[in-house]
């Protein structure tokens, strides 16, 4: 099986699913990254504020961060190859990128989550503050969570 990446812009937390405004893209490519794993197909995920140094040791991100800039991440790669930037793969282009049945993602498209949270992210909000990862702690000058007013994480 191919090997995929993808390398996207600065974010508050690994899946960008953070903050009280959640990009439904994020969320559909975290459920389809999160099936994947669950299949055995790891997707290399990385966005440039978490793993700066993967962007720096990855020859065809420094070469294209040279030439386009952040802005135009994020970037897909498969197998070291560049397929395409600028927009995250479609359920049909993961199948077919990496050589898989789409059968696979078809559960993933039915599933919607309550809550946008992601157990290994500090940094994410439900709906509602009680919904929130960050707990009790939402929105508060300590907390690590980006839900409040007090926060910079998002």
């Amino acid at each position: 099986m191919k090997q995929m990446e993808i390398f996207e812009q600065a974010m508050c937390c690994p899946t960008g699913l953070c903050g009280p405004s959640i990009d439904p893209e994020l969320l559909r490519l975290s459920t389809v990254l999160d099936t994947l794993k669950g299949k055995g197909i790891d997707v290399g995920r990385y966005n440039l504020s978490n793993d700066p140094l993967k962007f720096v040791q990855t020859k065809a991100v420094t070469d294209f961060l040279q030439e386009h800039g952040p802005e135009d991440l994020p970037l897909i790669l498969v197998d070291g190859a560049v397929q395409f930037s600028g927009r995250y793969p479609t359920n049909e282009e993961f199948a077919s990128l990496i050589g898989f049945d789409i059968e696979i993602l078809k559960d993933a498209a039915q599933a919607s989550p309550d809550t946008a949270c992601d157990d290994a992210s500090p940094c994410c909000c439900g709906e509602d503050a009680g919904d929130a990862c960050c707990g009790d702690d939402t929105g508060s000058d300590t907390s690590s969570c980006c839900c409040g007013d007090g926060s910079s994480c998002c």
